[in-house]
């Protein structure tokens, strides 16, 4: 889920890739935010990078 976002695909696209709803991939994505203490996606991303998830 975090490299998805890192890539920086919509809700939508990453429900799709997964086979979930996009409400479900935005519950998800809002808890992967706050376990991580991030404020928003693109503090993910840069996370994502940084950690070797997307190239």
């Amino acid at each position: 889920m975090l490299a998805a976002v890192g890539e920086g695909l919509p809700n939508s696209d990453i429900g799709k890739m997964l086979h979930l709803s996009e409400a479900t991939v935005k519950s998800h994505v809002s808890r992967v935010l706050a376990k991580l203490q991030l404020t928003n996606r693109v503090q993910a991303a840069i996370l994502a990078h940084h950690a070797g998830l997307v190239p």
